[in-house]
């Protein structure tokens, strides 16, 4: 049964734009985890490959700015920083997992990355391919 839901933010969530700064899907996004959270009650997290000049911090920082920080649990922000790797590793995904306290099979990883949704499956979590550029 699925409790947390773990998204990609890059090119899943919102874009970059060139001040660095996260452009929202809209109305795509927030409808999306409005639904999976609120509706569904569904725990939500975010799992992110960080270049090494941005922090989790930065990146929290980026998901506030957005408007989207609100929307999931504190303990389910995860980059690869955190982890010590980096997506599609399976060891990322389990670390997500144990942060928010669930076991990897009741998690499901969205994503717009191939690899990185297998390396989800092979971690064991259920995983879904969202189309790139998003379908509002």
């Amino acid at each position: 049964m699925i409790k947390a839901v773990f998204f990609d933010v890059g090119n899943t969530l919102a874009s970059r734009k060139p001040n660095g700064s996260l452009e929202v899907f809209q109305p795509s996004t927030p409808k999306l985890l409005t639904v999976m959270g609120s509706v569904l009650g569904l725990r939500l997290g975010v799992i992110s490959n960080l270049p090494d000049e941005l922090t989790s911090a930065d990146l929290r920082r980026l998901l506030a700015e957005a408007g989207l920080l609100t929307y999931f649990d504190p303990g389910g922000i995860v980059t690869n920083h955190d982890a010590g790797a980096d997506k599609p590793k399976p060891r990322i995904y389990q670390f997500a997992a144990d942060q928010m306290n669930i076991a990897i099979s009741d998690c499901l990883y969205i994503g717009e990355d191939q690899a990185e949704v297998a390396g989800a499956q092979a971690a064991g979590m259920c995983a879904i391919l969202k189309p790139f550029p998003p379908r509002d």
